[in-house]
C-alpha cells in the first residue's frame, strides 16, 4: 500500500501542508482537493461537476486537467467501466523526499504505549520520520520509556536535544 493511502493519512491536510513544495497554481490545487474529495465519498467526477464547483468554464477546467496531467499529479483512467481520476502523481513526485512509513515502529509505540495511537501521534510519528532516523526515534522511546514517560512531547523534546547536539543512532549504540 502507498503511504498516502494509509488510514492515518490526511491527504488535503498534507497537500495543504506542502503547498510551497509543489508546482501548483491556487487553481489546480483546489481541483487536486475537490479531486480528493470526490473520490473519497464516491461523487462521480466530470468536467461540468468540476467546472460547477469551480465557477470555471468548462474549457478552463480542460485546460486545467491537461496542466495537471501534463506535470503528472493527475491520470485520467477507465477502470470497471467508468472514468477514474487519480492524483496518486501528487504523491509520487514527492516520494523520494518522503520516508516509507514502517509498520513495526508504529506497533512498537502502539506496544509500549499500552493502547492505539490517535489519529495526532501517528501523524506526529509519520513526521518524525522525515527528520530523524528511526533507531533514533526508537532510542528517544527508550530513554523516554526508562523514566517512565509515555509522552509524545518528552519523547520530542529528547530528539530535538539530540538533533542540536548532532546525537546520531550509531552515537547512541557506542554510549556517548
Amino acid at each position: 500500500m502507498k503511504w498516502w493511502n494509509e488510514k492515518f493519512i490526511n491527504r488535503r491536510d498534507y497537500l495543504l501542508d506542502h503547498f510551497e513544495d509543489l508546482s501548483l497554481s491556487c487553481e489546480e490545487c483546489m481541483a487536486i482537493l475537490l479531486i480528493d474529495f470526490m473520490n473519497e465519498h464516491n461523487i462521480p467526477i466530470a468536467h461540468g461537476i468540476l467546472a460547477n464547483k469551480m465557477k470555471l468554464e468548462e474549457a478552463q477546467i480542460d485546460d486545467l486537467l491537461s496542466r495537471l496531467t501534463q506535470k503528472g499529479y493527475l491520470d485520467i483512467v477507465y477502470e470497471n467501466k467508468k472514468i477514474a481520476f487519480l492524483i496518486d502523481g501528487v504523491f509520487e513526485d514527492r516520494a523520494n523526499k518522503t520516508v516509507s512509513f514502517d509498520q513495526s515502529l508504529f506497533d512498537v509505540f502502539e506496544s509500549e504505549f499500552a493502547r492505539p495511537l490517535t489519529q495526532p501521534e501517528l501523524q506526529r510519528l509519520s513526521d518524525w520520520l522525515k527528520q530523524y532516523e528511526q533507531k533514533l526515534i526508537l532510542y528517544a522511546l527508550r530513554e523516554a520509556l526508562m523514566y517512565n514517560k509515555r509522552s509524545f512531547d518528552y519523547i520530542e523534546r529528547i530528539l530535538m536535544e539530540w538533533k542540536k547536539r548532532n546525537y546520531t543512532a550509531k552515537d547512541y549504540e557506542e554510549g556517548k
